[in-house]
């Protein structure tokens, strides 16, 4: 890779870890916040060092097992020969969550980034969350205008009942108890709807 592009890359990237490696696998660019984001002393990993030496260090800093990593040095590997770029989330034990980015760049030379979206991918839970809450009040909005409407028409017929019965008063009882329970139902609903409601403010 030529300075100018190394430049370039770096000027792209100045805010995200950044690994630059050859096809021997040895590290030609690697900035400071490689090792602020995964927390190890940035003198351990430096420039001529090995890809294998740079993510053994990693997984001893967050915890991998042997196995583990040699898996995610098998994983780099296959993305260097397939030559494809590939980008994902690595969601780490200890909560964080990194969006990493394999690029292939000229002269067969890769390229690692890192950016730390664990606040971000936070805020999209929160924000799903809230949209499934406010879906469900809306369909029991809904139950509630259709209850209502039920209501009325019963009410209407309970008055035309009592009109035509005169003192009798058989049918407008049952016609009641009828208003009575879809009331009841009507205000189960509204506190679902509040409850539902709490939460979303909640989660906001």
């Amino acid at each position: 890779m030529t300075p100018t592009a190394q430049i370039e890359l770096v000027m792209a990237n100045i805010r995200h870890g950044m690994v630059v490696y050859d096809r021997h696998e040895t590290i030609q660019l690697i900035n400071p916040k490689v090792s602020q984001i995964f927390g190890f002393d940035e003198r351990l990993i430096t420039v001529g060092s090995s890809l294998v030496d740079y993510l053994r260090c990693v997984g001893a800093t967050v915890g991998w097992s042997h196995e583990r990593t040699a898996l995610v040095i098998e994983n780099h590997r296959l993305w260097r020969q397939q030559g494809v770029r590939k980008q994902f989330d690595h969601h780490f034990d200890d909560g964080k969550i990194f969006e990493v980015t394999f690029s292939p760049a000229e002269n067969d030379a890769s390229v690692l980034t890192f950016v730390d979206v664990t606040h971000a991918r936070d805020l999209e839970r929160v924000s799903e969350r809230r949209a499934l809450l406010t879906t469900q009040a809306g369909t029991m909005l809904e139950r509630v205008a259709s209850i209502s409407a039920h209501n009325r028409i019963v009410a209407l017929n309970a008055s035309i009942e009592a009109a035509r019965m005169g003192g009798e008063g058989r049918s407008f009882a049952v016609v009641a108890d009828e208003v009575r329970n879809l009331s009841h139902q009507m205000s189960d609903v509204l506190s679902d709807i509040r409850r539902i409601i709490d939460a979303s403010l909640a989660a906001s």
